[in-house]
């Protein structure tokens, strides 16, 4: 059906307006999911040009909906000029940041890759923000109706045996524990924090580290095997996240909120680790950058066996306040969980 007959069918409006009024919420928020439908089809992912095309004009009626457009920023449609006006903007979503330029991930995906310009498209086409998502940023806590965090809580036993085994033998496997950001991007570099921030990758870029799927993680890697949800997840990665006491990773954000992020903890401490997230949007101002604590955040734990799933699109801080000190009579106990990206 195209779009103009699905929006008349679901009975809205045309987003047009002839009386110079604003557009309502509904006709904005149809127009951003028809414009990310147009982005989506197949006759659109078939050409760049139209891809390159359609993406632009969706992250331009973004900036202009959610008022993240500069106020002399222009845009040229057909020959006539449409300037933003101020007083029309939608509510700005809780995980929607700073808008990110098309164009430098095109280029940067085409420089650093000699990636065939269908490759190229797929990635473009799994675009930052997708407009008409539900914004919320924890899904799931001590109960879940998820199909894939229920599949997690339902093998936390052997998961549980698998990656406890494979800490028991940390001082063997050490080349394995490698800090965040030592191994992985930039990004990650500049949101390691204090302290002692481990992760063991299982899947990344669309393949398994069959060594360790093999010897230590059999029924891990078949769960992920068992859920399309993480495979087909352009963004998916799956790992054993470790933050041991007086640890903290400052707020930062993910990439997109086109996933949700499921932590099935195996290892924690009686107290000090949190995750903690802002709920407003808008990406912290630079002096807020690197904190340990902000007076608007949320703070939730986790349950032993129990998944919890959050958009990481929300900022968010993970922190592990226990010095060394007071948890060395445990052993040093890490926080320990095995962590999909869905």
């Amino acid at each position: 059906m195209p779009v103009s007959a699905l929006l008349v069918a679901l009975g809205l409006a045309s987003s047009e307006r002839l009386d110079g009024q604003c557009q309502t919420p509904e006709e904005m928020a149809a127009e951003l999911i028809s414009l990310r439908q147009i982005r989506n089809s197949r006759e659109t992912l078939a050409d760049f040009t139209k891809l390159y095309t359609a993406t632009t004009n969706l992250e331009w009626k973004m900036r202009t909906f959610y008022n993240l457009k500069d106020e002399n920023d222009t845009h040229d449609c057909g020959g006539k000029v449409d300037t933003w006006q101020l007083g029309c903007e939608l509510p700005r979503p809780g995980n929607l940041h700073d808008i990110k330029s098309h164009a430098y991930y095109v280029g940067a995906i085409r420089k650093l890759h000699a990636f065939p310009v269908q490759v190229v498209q797929s990635l473009v086409a799994s675009e930052w923000y997708h407009p008409g998502l539900t914004s919320r940023p924890v899904w799931c806590l001590d109960s879940c109706d998820l199909p894939l965090a229920q599949r997690l809580n339902a093998h936390f036993g052997a998961v549980s045996k698998e990656l406890l085994h494979f800490w028991s033998l940390k001082h063997e496997l050490k080349d394995h524990l490698r800090g965040v950001g030592a191994h992985t991007t930039s990004f990650d570099r500049l949101i390691a924090g204090n302290g002692t921030w481990q992760d063991v990758r299982l899947w990344r870029g669309r393949a398994f580290d069959r060594q360790l799927c093999d010897r230590y993680f059999r029924v891990t890697c078949s769960l992920v095997e068992a859920s399309p949800e993480v495979w087909t997840n352009p963004w998916s990665h799956v790992l054993i996240s470790i933050l041991m006491p007086n640890s903290w990773v400052p707020f930062h954000q993910g990439h997109t909120n086109g996933q949700l992020t499921y932590h099935l903890p195996v290892m924690l401490p009686e107290a000090g680790a949190e995750l903690a997230l802002l709920e407003r949007g808008g990406t912290l101002a630079e002096q807020e950058t690197g904190i340990l604590t902000h007076p608007e955040e949320t703070t939730v734990s986790w349950t032993l066996g129990r998944t919890l799933v959050f958009d990481d699109s929300f900022t968010h801080a993970v922190r592990y306040r226990h010095a060394w000190s007071e948890a060395h009579s445990s052993g040093g106990a890490p926080r320990m969980l095995l962590l999909m990206r869905a």
